[in-house]
């Protein structure tokens, strides 16, 4: 994952030969792996691009939405925000918040089209298409107001000059952090009709370049957050302003998602249990088919010798055993035929199960070919219609039978 965010909010930054971007690399989304600042020419490579739009490139507006199609929202946003706008709406890109639809209350999200547009064009000229787009700061979604959401305060640069933007159920506001500012002064006193923020849930946040400036104005302690840690936790949300014409193909956004769910079932903390548990299911699985198969391999060991011993006890000559039942029905064979017995496999034998398969087989059979347990039988013209329905009925009682034009082979059973 390649996540960055312009250096400058001019809209000619965006087209300039000059124009650099700061960048932080992922390779899992949780953790960063590099960082930089450069031009996008030279920006590393990476299948999965996020923009963060910087604090100053977005206004956040809280609006009702008509319930319309979704193909006419778009529309429908330009007569919904006409008075909160002071840029006439047609210039501005719209996005709604993750979830958003026609029919709620929702934050709607604006910023400069041509400058955004300009962005993407760079990018998408130097080989690295943007797949995700995000706020850098973002107010308090309904859905997460179950939950006390604590207001956020972000000491940073923006085009060299230091800024505070601060994030709440109210909104988002970006105040410059200069000496004698109302505006800084402000920040610290609570939010007026801030309800749901708990006492001493307030998080200050700072860039290193900005932390000492922050806090000699306000007299607060920042945590320090540097800007590749502040990209990544941008990427981590789940808003993409890349909606109406700018968002991507429905297969496309599958395609995000699911790479997104992958990356975070992979490594986000919140799925480590889940991943052990998985892990763990597998082990055991392949432990239990191993044991199986050690299992089945001892059984089917301990019938094979079975089989041996009771061929060895049966035939005791028979020192060396490499197929059981092959050899005992040899033996057998061998005895049969020197007391006299007609064994399986014997010309006698085969025309007696002839003779109980057919009604008249001497009258059938024209010639007799007979040797070492094989009999070759040929059949009389006229007679050949009969040769399949013998060959299943001698197959039925055991024997290797197969007919080839007139002539039937003859077998017995392999044991």
């Amino acid at each position: 994952m390649l996540i960055l965010t312009p250096t400058s909010f001019s809209v000619a930054s965006a087209t300039a030969s000059g124009a650099t971007l700061d960048w932080a690399r992922s390779g899992n989304g949780q953790q960063l792996a590099e960082h930089g600042t450069c031009a996008a020419s030279l920006l590393p490579a990476d299948d999965d691009v996020v923009l963060v739009l910087p604090p100053h490139a977005v206004s956040w507006h809280r609006a009702t939405l008509p319930r319309v199609a979704n193909a006419r929202l778009r529309a429908v946003l330009d007569g919904v925000l006409e008075e909160h706008l002071l840029s006439d709406s047609g210039e501005l890109h719209f996005a709604l918040e993750p979830g958003g639809r026609s029919g709620q209350t929702v934050w709607i999200a604006a910023c400069h089209k041509a400058w955004l547009k300009g962005w993407l064009q760079v990018l998408e000229d130097t080989g690295r298409p943007v797949s995700r787009i995000v706020p850098s700061i973002w107010p308090h979604l309904a859905s997460s107001r179950s939950v006390a959401s604590p207001t956020v305060h972000w000491a940073h640069h923006q085009a060299g000059r230091p800024w505070l933007a601060s994030a709440s159920a109210l909104g988002v506001v970006c105040t410059p952090l200069q000496p004698g500012s109302a505006g800084v002064a402000a920040l610290v006193m609570p939010i007026p009709g801030d309800t749901e923020t708990p006492d001493g849930a307030t998080q200050w946040l700072a860039e290193p370049a900005a932390a000492a400036e922050a806090e000699q104005l306000l007299g607060q302690r920042f945590e320090l957050v540097a800007l590749p840690a502040w990209l990544l936790r941008c990427a981590q949300s789940e808003w993409n302003l890349a909606q109406f014409d700018l968002s991507l193909s429905s297969t496309a956004r599958r395609g995000q998602r699911l790479r997104q769910t992958l990356r975070q079932w992979r490594s986000a903390p919140a799925w480590r249990s889940a991943r052990w548990g998985l892990a763990a299911l597998l082990v055991v699985q392949l432990i239990g088919l191993n044991a199986a198969a050690w299992q089945e391999r001892r059984v089917l060991a301990a019938k094979q010798q079975a089989l041996g011993q009771t061929l060895q006890r049966s035939f005791p000559q028979v020192k060396l055993v490499l197929d059981a039942p092959l050899q005992m029905q040899r033996e057998l064979t061998r005895l049969q035929r020197a007391s006299g017995t007609l064994a399986h496999g014997d010309l006698e034998a085969m025309l007696g199960v002839l003779g109980r398969a057919t009604d008249a087989p001497a009258a059938a059979l024209s010639s007799i070919d007979f040797s070492s347990a094989e009999g070759r039988f040929t059949m009389t013209p006229g007679s050949e219609d009969a040769l399949p329905t013998l060959q299943q009925t001698l197959q039925r009682s055991g024997w290797q039978a197969q007919v080839k034009d007139t002539e039937l082979t003859l077998r017995p059973a392999t044991p």
